[in-house]
């Protein structure tokens, strides 16, 4: 942690303005990154970000209840979740995803194909468990 005027000082984590915004920081990072592991995201957003993801180590859980596409599996090794995880946002039940990178997770809240809210864990020790929190979920996951 480095040391900022006598004090130790450390960004943690970052809520983005818009989904937007997330959305566009989530692109730059799969440009730089060579592993990326995505976790039951909106299919909509998966389709834009795909187009990016080629030839990445790339792992992908899909959805409850998503069928992947014959293109999605040639695209990398993919698996459906076959839990109902959630969060309560504002008030409103709605799905929680992520793309994980090894210096940053992106969380996706999201419902249908609206996302609600993006933010980014940016702290290197929760970043390490969101990932290791990945492969638990890929163990347990329905693989196509």
């Amino acid at each position: 942690m480095p040391i900022v005027d006598g004090k130790y000082e450390a960004k943690i984590s970052t809520i983005y303005a818009s989904p937007q915004e997330g959305i566009d920081e989530i692109k730059r990072m799969i440009q730089k990154s060579r592993r990326i592991r995505i976790n039951s995201i909106p299919i909509s957003l998966l389709e834009e970000l795909k187009p990016l993801l080629t030839e990445k180590d790339l792992m992908v859980i899909l959805p409850l209840n998503e069928i992947p596409t014959e293109e999605l599996k040639a695209l990398a090794p993919i698996a459906t979740t076959k839990a109902k995880i959630y969060v309560d946002y504002m008030g409103q039940e709605a799905n929680s995803g992520s793309v994980s990178f090894p210096s940053r997770s992106f969380s996706i809240i999201w419902t249908g194909d609206r996302i609600l809210s993006i933010s980014a864990m940016e702290y290197g020790k929760c970043v390490k468990c969101m990932m290791e929190t990945f492969e638990g979920s890929w163990r347990y996951a329905e693989k196509w």
